[in-house]
């Protein structure tokens, strides 16, 4: 640990300090956490504005019910769990709302796909990331939010465990399937980076 990391106040002190009204803690929260909290919305969700609200709900529902925390994880995998929550509710919701549209009779009310890009961790070559993403979202939610657990936010599987209430064998499980799954999606990609 390098000595400025050890002046930075703890996790524990800065949530006795937001329980006691310290909004500049709870900014420090925010400031320490926000980045993986964005990456696994991202993840979830595809980048965009809905992502950037799960994580501002999900951060509120924090501030909101600071008590609840008893501390029996760590605040980031905690904070973790609940933006991967408020993600998986609104993909839930997402099915619904296409699920109307698409029993709809008037066809020409269609949605355009937003074509926002954004990078996934270091990944220099765009199109790669691109592919990557779109291969992801294809992933049921279930198997996705270990996905992104696991290979984004680079969470142990005990840790993947924890943010989403199932057990590590599930976890395991999950991954397995989802690799599975993505090995045909991601064919192309593999072939075109063993030419290079």
């Amino acid at each position: 640990m390098s000595e400025s990391e050890s002046l930075l106040p703890s996790d524990e002190d800065l949530l006795a300090r937001c329980r006691r009204g310290d909004e500049r803690a709870f900014r420090s929260v925010v400031e320490r956490y926000h980045g993986r909290l964005l990456a696994t919305a991202t993840g979830m969700l595809g980048p965009g504005m809905d992502a950037e609200a799960v994580v501002q709900d999900g951060l509120l529902r924090f501030y909101r019910n600071l008590e609840k925390f008893e501390g029996r994880s760590a605040l980031g995998t905690y904070l973790t769990r609940i933006v991967m929550n408020q993600a998986l509710k609104l993909l839930r919701q997402r099915q619904r709302w296409y699920r109307r549209f698409l029993s709809s009779d008037d066809p020409e009310h269609g949605v355009a796909e937003g074509s926002e890009e954004a990078r996934i961790g270091q990944l220099e070559d765009e199109e790669r990331a691109r592919q990557i993403r779109a291969a992801v979202q294809q992933l049921k939610p279930e198997f996705r939010s270990v996905v992104v657990l696991r290979f984004l936010n680079e969470y142990s599987t005990e840790e993947c465990a924890r943010v989403l209430g199932i057990p590590q064998g599930t976890v395991m499980s999950r991954l397995s399937r989802a690799l599975d799954k993505l090995a045909p999606l991601l064919k192309d990609l593999n072939q075109l980076s063993r030419s290079q």
